[in-house]
């Protein structure tokens, strides 16, 4: 039966759109717990600076023109130099952990102080009423800079790809998202993978709790750059790891 409220000869009501869902770099930030620290640096540039001004000083702000080019291209170099292939089992190995962890270790050690300061800032704009200033741009794009920088840099000493890093990255926090989930290995994940996670459940913590402070903010960084450099596209089966 027709809805009496509805006038002859109107056409149905339209469907409702469907949702979009999140892009995989999205959801990177988002598990990551990265997601407010890159919204700080972007909320303070466009309150504070502006595209034309950022632009005529992206040198000064985003740790040197230079320093960023000589990043990609070390990104670019490490890509041809240690090419890297999913393997065909999924499973991570010691070897390949060890060095994520150290990659991870080092680059942090480099970024934990500016992630913290973002932190802060963030607060004390919330607290002003969302009025960033100056000096708060300069610290989130010099900060940002130095961090691709940084990631760039420990890649090259533990001879890893960023496609690798990234890859073992999300395997990992794969597996340790499913230690505490059901029995019987329903959940897809190899078993040597899990078991990798469960000898590494503290130190996975720390790329896992959600927290802006977490060392999760490294793998959103790989992300940045890796996506830059067009090299998240060509990483077989990155987008399953992330569902």
């Amino acid at each position: 039966m027709a809805d009496p409220q509805t006038p002859a000869g109107a056409p149905p009501p339209s469907a409702p759109p469907p949702k979009t869902g999140l892009s995989t770099g999205v959801k990177v930030a988002i598990g990551c717990g990265i997601l407010a620290v890159l919204a700080i640096v972007v909320v303070i540039v466009a309150i504070v600076a502006g595209g034309m001004f950022v632009s005529k000083k992206a040198k000064d702000f985003s740790g040197g023109l230079e320093a960023q080019q000589e990043a990609s291209e070390k990104i670019r170099e490490l890509e041809t130099e240690h090419p890297f292939t999913p393997p065909d089992d999924g499973v991570v190995g010691g070897d390949r952990a060890e060095r994520f962890f150290a990659v991870t270790d080092d680059a942090w050690e480099e970024m934990q102080e500016w992630v913290e300061d973002m932190q802060e800032r963030g607060e004390d704009i919330e607290d002003r009423g969302g009025n960033a200033g100056l000096g708060d741009a300069m610290a989130g794009l010099q900060g940002f800079g130095r961090s691709r920088v940084a990631l760039a840099e420990a890649l090259a000493d533990h001879d890893m790809a960023v496609s690798e890093y990234l890859w073992t990255g999300m395997a990992l926090s794969h597996a340790y998202s499913m230690l505490d989930g059901p029995a019987g290995g329903s959940s897809g994940v190899p078993q040597p993978n899990l078991e990798l996670a469960r000898e590494n459940r503290e130190r996975l913590a720390e790329l896992s709790d959600g927290s802006d402070q977490s060392k999760a903010v490294v793998l959103a960084i790989a992300w940045t750059l890796a996506t830059s450099e067009g090299v998240t596209s060509s990483i077989p089966g990155i987008d399953t790891l992330m569902h």
